[in-house]
């Protein structure tokens, strides 16, 4: 009978500890990288969520607007400024939670409301700490509806039956923006 020597290594199975510990801090590395890029896409994702809603408004306005024009009833759109843009919208957002009267009602992030007395449309940002702007508080976009007007007597003011009415824009109260760091 004779005794094949084989070396130690080849009875071996499975990874060594060091090895494991590799394998470990590369899935580590690598899902760091993955959960970085996640974070800016919610941010990415977010902007342009309001950047949309904020165009449907518009879209609605315009249509508003033009059946006005078509009816010979331009005036009445003077009535419109300052008041709830969403009541232009065949649906609402799914995230609009109603007017408001008081600061304290204010909802969650991610929510759009209207505030009655400030006559604002307001979107409670979700991730605040990418997110700049002047407004005090909590942190939120507002915007306003302004009636779109050639002023001929340039008296910087809307005059009926002086100034002629060209439509209605929903305008930030004040400037806002997102930032992500590359």
């Amino acid at each position: 009978m004779k005794l094949i020597h084989q070396p130690a290594h080849a009875h071996q199975k499975g990874f060594t500890l060091l090895e494991l510990v590799i394998v470990i801090i590369m899935i580590g590395f690598l899902g760091t990288i993955v959960l970085d890029r996640l974070w800016k896409y919610r941010i990415f994702a977010e902007e342009a969520a309001v950047t949309a809603t904020i165009g449907n408004i518009r879209s609605g306005l315009g249509l508003e607007v033009a059946k006005l024009a078509v009816r010979g009833q331009v005036q009445k759109i003077a009535l419109f400024e300052n008041t709830n843009p969403l009541m232009f919208l065949a649906q609402k957002p799914n995230n609009y939670i109603g007017e408001v009267t008081t600061e304290n009602a204010m909802t969650e992030p991610g929510n759009w409301y209207y505030h009655a007395s400030e006559k604002s449309l307001n979107y409670v940002v979700s991730y605040p700490e990418n997110f700049y702007t002047n407004v005090s508080g909590i942190k939120r976009t507002r915007h306003q509806l302004k009636l779109v007007y050639t002023d001929n007597n340039n008296n910087g003011r809307f005059d009926k039956g002086v100034d002629d009415i060209n439509g209605l824009d929903l305008i930030a109260m004040e400037p806002y923006r997102w930032v992500v760091e590359k």
